[in-house]
């Protein structure tokens, strides 16, 4: 698949870049450090939580979600605390917290992993540069689908 290559002057990039990344930082409590970072696996809003980030992304943003389909690259609530996973997800949780409450002590030096919940299918997950693309475009693109080039005036 062909990726569609726009231009775009900085400007509006990087203030894509600052809006997104902030509305991001805000609603997950989390560091966006880099374009890869992804919604489910590295800030741990799975189920119902990255489905209200996304329900507020589109919200604020006045964004179009007529091509978004949440599940081909998010696990539902009932899929991710359902009867089996629920079970291993709550046993998980019960010695995460602790060593969590460990981490909390001692002022982040030691670190401990973040909890991965059990899937019973696989999904693509969405990162910070999906994000970004949507927001861009105004309707629902990933990277995937959409390249960015400086424009030539903005590079002089």
């Amino acid at each position: 698949m062909n990726k569609l290559v726009k231009e775009i002057e900085f400007s509006k990039l990087r203030f894509a870049y600052l809006t997104v990344k902030g509305f991001i930082e805000h609603e997950s409590r989390e560091n966006v450090e880099n374009l890869k970072i992804k919604i489910a696996e590295d800030l741990s809003l799975y189920g119902d939580d990255n489905y209200d980030l996304l329900l507020k992304f589109v919200k604020k943003f006045e964004l179009d979600y007529s091509d978004f389909q949440y599940e081909k690259h998010f696990q539902s609530e009932g899929e991710l605390f359902g009867s089996g996973a629920a079970l291993y997800n709550l046993l998980a949780l019960s010695v995460w917290l602790p060593l969590k409450t460990i981490e909390l002590l001692t002022f982040n030096k030691i670190k401990i992993k973040r909890l991965e919940f059990l899937k019973s299918r696989n999904v693509s997950d969405m990162t910070f540069k999906d994000m970004l693309t949507w927001y861009i475009e105004g309707k629902y693109a990933t990277s995937n689908d959409v390249k960015y080039r400086i424009k030539k005036k903005d590079i002089l």
